[in-house]
Order: structure tokens, then C-alpha cells, then sequence
């Protein structure tokens, strides 16, 4: 498996570049671009073609650009635009990969297999959009509509759509309290990505992105979870995605070396 960094992991408010520099210098198989990011390195004159020959520059895959929302009760089109210009910026820098999100709760009214359908009506015109490129439906820990793979798979199906997708977060599946069967029902060919980290002691519902850490420093199952994705046959990106002000306070050569050292100790790369 290979080993990946996501933006959000070293803050918002942090330049593109210097995280790519990190991502570089600690050796990083490839970067998932926040579409925020990318924006904001815009507004100071570096273009996605300057982002591409960075990232090739130091030897980092573009893995995807994210995150964006499903959002398939929308009665606008304001995050299906948004979603365009991350089809752009994935496709001039070479991405194979968006990654989408869905924490939007069943209408009062409307039942569970109208809501699915729904979201699998606006999977599908997300496809559309996209073109050869993948959609990894991302779903929310705790969250109603898409909580877990099963109904992940189910959107992904009623898609249509080849290019539809599902990944895993180690945090989301946890809070979740995803069976091991319902992990190993996801096809190989349907595991786009695998996001990991770990999460302080408590329990899942009361669990919050904030509360995220590196790996290894928490109460993840992560080993058990590598032997799932073994399991199925998955040999993707590793890419850890943390959302911890902590973090985001300190330089970004340091959240990303202790990441990557995280990283290796669990792999088993390390002294």
C-alpha cells in the first residue's frame, strides 16, 4: 500500500506549496489537494500547472482533489458548480480520483428508499460531470443517509455509473461502528481510498473530527483494519486525514514529518 497526505491534515490556513515541500521532503507517495487550497494558492499567482510540476517535482502522485458535497436534496446548483471546478483542477493536474461527501439527513417525510434514490439520481449527474474521473463516496460517521459502506455501495449502484466508488475512514467507520462484514462485502474494485487516523478515548458518539491524532497515539482497531483492507485485496493510498487544531498550530514541516513517522512505525518501516 502506498502512503498519502491530505491538506486539511496541516491546516487551512497553511500554503500549498510549503506542504507539498513537506510531503516531498519526507517522501510521501502522493497528496490529496483540498479544492480550498488550491484556491487560495490562486489568489497568489501559483496555477495548477505550477501545483502539478511541484507535486512531480518532488516525486508526489496527485491522488485526488476534495472534498466536495453530495448534497442530494439541493435546490440549487451552487455545490454541483463547485464540484465542476474540482473536476478541472483535478483533471489539469492529473488526479484520478474526487472525493465526495454525505452527511445530509433523510427530508421529514420523504422514506429511506426515495432518499436513496435521490442521492443516487445526483451520484450519477456527478458522474456525468466528472467524466473517466473516480467519485469516492465518503460516508459520514453517524450520519443517516450514508453512514457506512452498505448504503455507499447502494448510491454508488443506483449511480449507474462505473466511475462511482466508495472509501473508507478509519474515524467515520468507527463512529459508525461498521461491522468487519459489511468492510469486507466492499469489491476491490469499488475501494477507491482508504483514510487513516486515530481518535482519542471516547466513546464513538461522542467523538468529533477535532478529536482525531496521528496513528498509533489512540484507541483505533488500525492493525485489525489493515488485515480487513488486506483481506479484500486493497493495495491503494493510505492517506491521513486529521482535523485537529493542535496540529494546525504547528509548523507544517513538523505535522507532516510526525505524520509520515506515524506512518512508517505502523507500517513497520521504522527503527
Amino acid at each position: 500500500m502506498k502512503t498519502c497526505f491530505n491538506t486539511i491534515t496541516a491546516g487551512l490556513d497553511r500554503r500549498l506549496e510549503d506542504i507539498i515541500a513537506a510531503c516531498a521532503k519526507y517522501r510521501f507517495d502522493g497528496m490529496e489537494l483540498d479544492l480550498r487550497a488550491i484556491d487560495e494558492a490562486a489568489t497568489r499567482g501559483v496555477t495548477l500547472h505550477d501545483i502539478g510540476k511541484r507535486l512531480k517535482d518532488g516525486g508526489l502522485a496527485p491522488v485526488s482533489v476534495m472534498a466536495f458535497n453530495l448534497a442530494p436534496f439541493a435546490t440549487d446548483d451552487i455545490d454541483l458548480e463547485r464540484f465542476k471546478r474540482g473536476v478541472l483542477a483535478a483533471q489539469t493536474l492529473g488526479a484520478p480520483m474526487l472525493l465526495t461527501f454525505c452527511y445530509a439527513a433523510i427530508p421529514q417525510g420523504m422514506g429511506r428508499e426515495a432518499a436513496l434514490a435521490k442521492a443516487g439520481e445526483r451520484a450519477a449527474l456527478y458522474a456525468k460531470a466528472a467524466g473517466p474521473t473516480k467519485i469516492a463516496l465518503e460516508p459520514i460517521g453517524g450520519t443517516e443517509l450514508m453512514g457506512g459502506p452498505t448504503s455507499a455501495l447502494d448510491i454508488a449502484r443506483r449511480s449507474g455509473a462505473a466511475n462511482v466508488g466508495v472509501m473508507m475512514d478509519t474515524f467515520h467507520y468507527w463512529k459508525s461502528q461498521v461491522p468487519d462484514a459489511d468492510i469486507l462485502a466492499i469489491p476491490k474494485d469499488k475501494l477507491f481510498i482508504v483514510h487513516v487516523n486515530d481518535s482519542e478515548d471516547l466513546p464513538p458518539a461522542q467523538a468529533k473530527d477535532s478529536h482525531r491524532m496521528h496513528m498509533g497515539l489512540g484507541i483505533l482497531p488500525l492493525q485489525h483494519d489493515l488485515d480487513l483492507w488486506k483481506r479484500i485485496g486493497y493495495d491503494g493510498y493510505l492517506s491521513v486525514e486529521i482535523f485537529r487544531e493542535e496540529y494546525w498550530k504547528q509548523p507544517v514541516d513538523k505535522v507532516v514529518g510526525d505524520a509520515k513517522a506515524a506512518f512508517d512505525k505502523w507500517l513497520g518501516k521504522g527503527n
